[in-house]
């Protein structure tokens, strides 16, 4: 699998860097790959992922270490959350912690209630404190209402 990516700042698109990429398994939180991307041109690096497995998901962290932390970091992963992960932004050093955060989304025990505030609720790896919550409605803004017997829940770690 190639893992692509581009960097710029106020000026444009940037050549001329080596961005390093690191690929965790989300499952595991291992790092499976750190290397440094080549450059394709017009602001473009790539990486050949060569141990992919499409039956795992990762996620992917690009860093321009050269640049300000506005530009520094591209993020991608695979895997059916894919878009959501992509859009969390990073503006500081800690590349890491975000990837806990993704394996915690990604794994543990996850409660969808009836409410019209934080019904979709992540909790952390003791099961019980809730450490992301959103509020979920349907397609014309009305709160999530589900019958008792379709009671949405996700044990930890399916």
């Amino acid at each position: 699998m190639w893992v692509t990516t581009n960097y710029y700042d106020n000026s444009g698109l940037i050549d001329g860097l080596s961005p390093i990429v690191r690929i965790r398994d989300v499952e595991t939180g291992d790092v499976v790959v750190s290397g440094t991307m080549s450059g394709m041109g017009n602001g473009f690096y790539k990486y050949e992922f060569l141990n992919y497995d499409m039956t795992k998901d990762y996620v992917i962290f690009c860093d321009a270490v050269v640049l300000s932390n506005a530009y520094r970091y591209k993020s991608m992963t695979t895997g059916e959350y894919g878009g959501l992960i992509s859009d969390i932004r990073l503006i500081s050093d800690e590349v890491d912690l975000r990837t806990v955060l993704i394996r915690q989304i990604l794994t543990n025990r996850m409660a969808s209630f009836d409410g019209s505030t934080d019904n979709l609720i992540v909790y952390a790896d003791n099961d019980i404190d809730a450490i992301v919550t959103w509020h979920v409605t349907d397609s014309i803004g009305g709160s999530i209402i589900q019958d008792y017997h379709l009671s949405s829940k996700r044990s930890r770690g399916k």
